[in-house]
């Protein structure tokens, strides 16, 4: 009986694998279409639909280029939040980038483009301030609470994975 294990995934395992980016794809265009609409954007088609048909492509090659999607995506959220304005969130929009590429050794790299888009997002929203100082405070440290969030949630991930192979070789 021969126990090693196949060079290439078992078929039904890399469609499920592409049924779950095409289900992550779809969740990312109807989530923030839903949001902007719900943060009274004017028109979703003024930039809401096209930055959720480009997020919902990257999820798409995420796998394969972690964080080139992350930064593409995290690259289309300030030119969408440049272009038009919008309540919408920073992080939130790129949640599946983040954490796809915090599984990834790069997951400094990771943090610190995280952090930068904070950074903006904070002195964006700095307007906000005057008006309603709590409204500020919950989107920040909410965003912030959600990039570490997705951060801890890929490494652990990321461990999960490297304990099973462990777990699997030594068997």
């Amino acid at each position: 009986m021969n126990d090693s294990l196949p060079l290439r995934a078992p078929a039904y395992v890399r469609h499920f694998d592409k049924l779950v980016d095409l289900a992550l794809a779809a969740i990312t265009v109807v989530v923030f279409v839903a949001a902007a609409l719900a943060t009274f954007v004017q028109t979703p088609w003024d930039g809401a639909i096209q930055l959720a048909l480009v997020l919902a492509v990257l999820v798409l090659f995420r796998r394969r280029w972690p964080m080139l999607v992350l930064l593409l995506s995290v690259a289309a959220i300030f030119v969408y939040h440049l272009a038009s304005w919008s309540p919408a969130g920073w992080i939130w929009p790129a949640s599946v980038a983040y954490f796809t590429a915090a599984a990834t050794p790069r997951v400094r790299w990771v943090a610190a483009v995280g952090i930068a888009q904070l950074i903006y997002s904070a002195i964006d929203a700095r307007w906000i301030i005057d008006r309603n100082l709590t409204r500020y405070l919950l989107h920040t440290v909410g965003e912030g609470l959600l990039l570490a969030i997705l951060i801890g949630a890929g490494l652990a991930y990321a461990a999960t994975l490297r304990w099973q192979e462990r777990r699997h070789s030594a068997d």
